[in-house]
């Protein structure tokens, strides 16, 4: 049998990347979870010393990154529509 298909050419082998597997996206998804949660029991241990008495709150730092990511993906996609031009609008 040929490894040949209709175009004529030799067909090359699937290549793939451990990214491909569900179960490695799924293995990374839950250390970065993990590693989230690591980050946030850190306060436990260490005092700061911050300019307004609400940045010494337990959680404060992953809160204000977690509000502030969404606050940037959220003026992302109004300003997409702001910006946005049609398909052919350089033809």
């Amino acid at each position: 049998m040929s490894d040949e298909h209709a175009g004529g050419a030799v067909r090359p082998e699937e290549r793939r990347d451990w990214l491909d597997d569900p179960v490695n996206v799924d293995r990374i998804v839950k250390a970065l979870g993990v590693a989230c949660v690591l980050v946030v029991l850190a306060d436990f241990f260490y005092h700061k010393h911050g300019h307004f008495g609400f940045q010494s709150l337990f959680g404060f730092d992953a809160l204000f990154g977690f509000l502030a990511y969404v606050g940037l993906v959220s003026v992302a996609k109004l300003w997409r529509r702001v910006v946005m031009r049609s398909e052919d609008y350089y033809d």
